[in-house]
């Protein structure tokens, strides 16, 4: 934005310094009409020409910035996507692991279960065996 506006009040003083230099050219130069007018006429062209070129200036600096600012722009795009994969990725990892570690806790529980269930059997056996 700034790199606009100084170019911009760059041509700005650059087309007043001009024409007040022709105004005090005009004023003060003592030739004829005819020489005058063309003088004039090819200061006009030159400040013209110089306009133009300053105006090719700022917008080749407009296109070079715009360029930058997409740039960055894709840059932090694409880091805020890769951070929000792998933050994602994370989160799956937890829940997977919390799922497995929950199966983990449930089949051992269920074995504890039939372990002691058989060794009740085994002891109703014996108990009836020996009794």
């Amino acid at each position: 934005m700034t790199m606009k506006r100084n170019s911009s009040t760059l041509l700005l003083s650059l087309i007043a310094g001009a024409g007040a230099g022709l105004v005090v050219g005009v004023m003060l130069a003592p030739k004829s009409g005819r020489k005058l007018r063309a003088q004039f006429g090819s200061a006009v062209d030159d400040y013209v020409d110089s306009a133009r070129d300053v105006a090719g200036d700022v917008g080749a600096s407009a296109r070079c910035y715009a360029k930058k600012s997409v740039a960055q722009f894709r840059s932090r795009f694409n880091r805020n996507v890769d951070d929000a994969i792998d933050a994602g990725k994370g989160r799956v990892h937890d829940v997977i692991d919390n799922a497995a570690e929950a199966v983990h806790s449930k089949v051992d529980a269920g074995a504890a279960k039939g372990h002691d269930a058989v060794d009740r059997a085994a002891d109703s056996v014996r108990a009836g065996v020996v009794g």
